[in-house]
């Protein structure tokens, strides 16, 4: 008999919209994962060697460092987790994200079941399987 191992994948949320990161932290939390949570692009950027994360869903305007350079940090020092980046932003081209490396990119506001298809999405393309608990 084969058993595979699974394990609980840890996130990073990343805004300095406290009523944003609250909702989904505690939506992510909800569905099983375990969530941490960063106000703006430097505290996100100290904690990307730090905690042994899965994934980054991070705002893409933040103060100090912006998402897109949290995004090139996450690429050099984590290489393989997937950062999903979010916008309020009309102007945010969504394509040239994804093409300087975002997993996916999803405009704010969202529903709740959008943005978790895309965590799983991202999650799915990263090993080892993880369980929603």
């Amino acid at each position: 008999m084969i058993c595979a191992t699974l394990s609980v994948a840890k996130i990073l949320v990343v805004d300095d919209d406290i009523t944003t990161l609250k909702n989904v932290a505690f939506f992510l939390r909800s569905e099983g994962y375990q969530v941490d949570e960063a106000h703006d692009g430097n505290e996100a950027s100290e904690r990307l060697a730090k905690d042994g994360l899965d994934l980054v869903v991070s705002d893409v305007m933040l103060p100090g460092i912006n998402g897109l350079r949290l995004l090139k940090r996450a690429q050099s020092v984590t290489p393989g987790v997937p950062v999903l980046l979010m916008s309020a932003f009309p102007n945010i081209d969504s394509h040239q994200v994804i093409k300087l490396g975002a997993a996916d990119f999803i405009e704010k506001p969202f529903v709740l079941d959008d943005l978790l298809y895309k965590v799983e999405r991202a999650l799915e393309k990263k090993s080892p399987p993880y369980s929603l608990n």
